[in-house]
């Protein structure tokens, strides 16, 4: 867990790219927003990561936890958010 982690700080921060679609940009802001530790592996135009293994999918809304077999049931931004809020990453979203 704590490579995971060490893993994790490693890569940069999530930025904003031009040829980002408007999921992945209001992805970035929102989760800045509530003060997420968003981050964006290297090279990957269509993944963020965050911490406690959280990775999430913009364009399809889907969630994955490192070391599951498949994705949640929940999708989307809010779902996301919700996830966060319960494992104390973020604050209540509004």
């Amino acid at each position: 867990m704590k490579e995971d982690m060490m893993r994790f700080k490693k890569m940069p921060s999530a930025e904003i790219q031009p040829d980002d679609d408007e999921l992945m940009a209001t992805a970035i802001v929102q989760l800045r927003g509530y003060g997420a530790d968003v981050r964006r592996p290297e090279g990957s135009s269509f993944q963020l990561k965050l911490p406690k293994g959280v990775n999430f999918y913009p364009t399809t809304g889907k969630i994955y936890i490192d070391g599951g077999v498949s994705a949640l049931s929940q999708k989307g931004l809010e779902a996301l958010l919700l996830i966060l809020r319960d494992q104390g990453t973020i604050a209540n979203p509004a």
